[in-house]
């Protein structure tokens, strides 16, 4: 079967989309072939796989794997130039090894995908390696943006009043500036357009316990680059990501209900969030069919150490999707940054939206450039997944963050406020969420009797905190009342302008030292602002 691409005028790449300097070479090592002699190797050309640029050999690449998996266990090799596939499936006690000239390359036909291209399924002792690619021509699966890259910064900041549009209206300001250059696969734009289908992650670590994933490039993804969900004890080391900074979605390294995750020395590029936790309640892409939802639950033990990010998102998250609890999650020693505008939205970002209690996080020795804002921290209420039987009332609340420590931090070239932050309501806001809850009568009325309804964040301890602000403009418009962003998507920006150039505290117990915040020189706002 030749490959045919659904969207073939989709495929244009522009300056801008791609990091040009990726140190390749601090990363990813020749490993040449496994030995034949202390593996069974099952290579792919055995099982009719070609290289010719035109051929889908999604058929032979499972072939290679469902034999792997009936002896046991073994090697399925990748050797020998650029193979185009559609999904592909590894299972127990198996090693996907792709070596250093050699790729599996995405088809450009959408129907050739369910649910993801490769997926590491339920498997145990799983490995991928080898130094070679993983390509998934991602400028196939979205349209094309509204705007090219931004190449220069912008001359003057703006934010929008708050997040009552999702492009970031008006015109003028940032949050526009990024989503206006996104490659969306859904008509954003409003041009009539239907959605495009595409698998969600590049490689998905499905429900597997001992994993390895070094050694490899993730390259032109369509959308999640790694997904580790629902694993135990996970290793990734030595990966670079090199995603189109433009096309949506495409997230770094998610781990997602799972535990016992140890992700260090990776570079990655990309377009969403760089380092990604995660706990939800179900998948969320349409057409995604997970069998065994049951599976999902709260996120423990993750450790990130020694990474670099460039994204026109978030670098380190934890959320938005925070149903189950996470906990024990540490990032220290890495450096983010974005070479295109304007820049990251974030760098460091902790919320909990959807009832998750984030307990135990530290974040420490990063540093930043041109990251828009350095520090978002927020819990707010957008409740995504609504609620399980018998735990309403708590959900109701949203759920809690609490023992965070932030130490020693350096970031220039910032544009915009950190930000920490718990929720209010008044009592007209709340009674209108409760129309729109599916509540228990008991509980809706006993919430209703409140006459506010609210939730500060707990323990948050910033210690050196070293930030420096390019000196371009800005315009400053502040409101009688900071926006409470309660049920909407947590963003930096969806409360518009605060009245602190350096931290503003709202709703939370937050002690901090050594911050050092250097301004603009037309700066009319305070350092730091609690309330």
């Amino acid at each position: 079967m030749v490959d045919v691409a659904t969207l073939p005028d989709n495929g244009i790449i522009y300056d801008g989309d791609y990091y040009k300097g990726i140190p390749y070479g601090q990363y990813i090592r020749q490993q040449g072939i496994p030995d034949k002699r202390t593996s069974r190797v099952f290579d792919i050309r055995d099982f009719g796989a070609v290289a010719d640029g035109m051929t889908v050999c999604t058929e032979a690449v499972n072939k290679a794997a469902e034999a792997a998996r009936d002896a046991g266990g073994g090697v399925v090799l990748v050797d020998g130039g650029w193979y185009i596939s559609g999904t592909v499936r590894i299972y127990d006690n198996t090693t996907l090894w792709i070596t250093g000239d050699s790729a599996l390359v995405a088809s450009k036909n959408h129907d050739n995908f369910v649910d993801a291209f490769v997926i590491l399924d339920n498997a145990k002792n799983v490995r991928v390696t080898g130094g070679g690619r993983i390509y998934g021509n991602g400028e196939y699966f979205v349209y094309l943006p509204l705007k090219k890259p931004l190449l220069t910064p912008l001359e003057k900041i703006k934010q929008p009043p708050y997040l009552y549009d999702p492009m970031g209206y008006p015109i003028d300001t940032m949050r526009y500036a990024i989503r206006s250059r996104i490659r969306y696969a859904e008509d954003k734009y409003g041009n009539g357009q239907p959605k495009i289908k595409r698998p969600m992650y590049m490689l998905w670590a499905n429900g597997c316990k001992n994993v390895v994933i070094e050694n490899i490039i993730i390259e032109a993804s369509m959308d999640w680059n790694l997904c580790i969900d629902g694993c135990d004890n996970v290793k990734v080391s030595n990966i670079v990501i090199n995603g189109n900074r433009h096309v949506a979605n495409t997230d770094g390294i998610d781990v997602m209900g799972s535990e016992d995750v140890d992700v260090t020395h990776c570079f990655i590029s990309t377009a969403d969030d760089g380092l990604v936790v995660k706990a939800p309640r179900g998948h969320e892409h349409d057409g995604l069919n997970v069998a065994d939802e049951g599976k999902l639950r709260g996120t423990k033990r993750v450790y990130f150490s020694d990474c670099t990010v460039l994204t026109v998102a978030n670098a380190f998250k934890i959320g938005t999707e925070t149903f189950y609890d996470i906990e024990d999650i540490t990032c220290e020693n890495c450096h983010f940054f974005l070479d295109i505008y304007p820049g990251s939205c974030s760098g460091i970002a902790i919320e909990s939206a959807d009832g998750s209690n984030v307990r135990n996080v530290t974040v420490r020795n990063i540093t930043m450039d041109n990251v828009a804002c350095p520090l978002f921290i927020c819990l707010c209420k957008r409740n995504k997944f609504g609620y399980e039987d018998g735990c309403e009332e708590d959900k109701f609340y949203g759920g809690s963050i609490d023992g965070v420590v932030i130490e020693n931090i350096k970031a220039v070239n910032a544009e915009v406020p950190s930000i920490i932050t718990g929720y209010r309501m008044t009592k007209e806001e709340k009674l209108d969420l409760l129309a729109k809850e599916s509540l228990s009568k008991d509980v809706a009325e006993k919430i209703g009797n409140l006459e506010c309804l609210g939730k500060d964040l707990g323990s948050i301890k910033i210690n050196g905190f070293d930030v420096t602000y390019r000196d371009d403009k800005e315009e400053i418009n502040l409101l009688p009342e900071i926006h409470e962003n309660v049920t909407d998507y947590p963003e930096n920006s969806a409360m518009g302008d605060v009245p602190a150039y350096g931290i503003y505290i709202r709703h939370a117990d937050c002690e901090y030292s050594n911050v050092h915040v250097v301004p603009r020189s037309m700066n009319t706002r305070e350092c730091v602002v609690e309330e």
